[in-house]
C-alpha cells in the first residue's frame, strides 16, 4: 500500500497572519501541525519583526516559531534551479521564487495571503488565505 504524504508549506504572510492573530490565523491554525517551513520565510519574518519593532522583538519571535518544531525546508540543487526558472520566468521576488520551488518539490498546497503567487496555479497548489 503507497504511503500518502499530506502537508502544506507556510509562506512568512501565512506566519504573521498566525502570529498576528489577523482573521486568516485560524485557518493556518488548522494546518500547523502538517506544515513545512521555508528557510528564508524564518529570515523575511525575523527582518519584518526587526524592522516593525526591533531586535529583541525578532529574536522573541523567531524563539516562539522555533519552538513549534516544524520542519525547515532548505534548498537542493533542484530547488535552487527551480528558484531561478520561476525568478525568470514569472518575475517574482527570489524570495518568493524560493518559497515557491520548495513547495513544488515538496508537492504540498502553498499557504499564503500573498496574490503575487496566483500566476503559479498551473505549477503549484495555493492555499490562499
Amino acid at each position: 500500500m503507497p504511503v500518502i504524504k499530506a502537508g502544506f508549506v507556510l509562506d512568512t504572510s501565512a506566519l504573521i497572519a498566525f502570529l498576528a492573530d489577523e482573521r486568516e490565523a485560524a485557518a493556518v491554525l488548522k494546518v500547523l501541525p502538517l506544515s513545512k517551513l521555508p528557510f528564508i520565510c524564518l529570515s523575511e519574518l525575523y527582518y519584518v519583526v526587526w524592522n516593525k519593532k526591533d531586535r529583541a522583538e525578532a529574536d522573541r519571535i523567531y524563539g516562539i516559531v522555533k519552538s513549534w518544531n516544524l520542519p525547515v525546508l532548505y534548498p537542493n540543487e533542484r530547488v535552487i534551479l527551480n528558484a531561478g526558472r520561476i525568478k525568470a520566468v514569472y518575475k517574482l521576488g527570489i524570495a518568493d521564487s524560493y518559497v515557491a520551488a520548495l513547495a513544488l518539490d515538496e508537492g504540498f498546497p502553498l499557504v499564503t495571503k500573498d496574490k503575487d503567487y496566483q500566476i503559479l496555479e498551473q505549477e503549484i497548489k495555493i492555499l490562499a488565505l
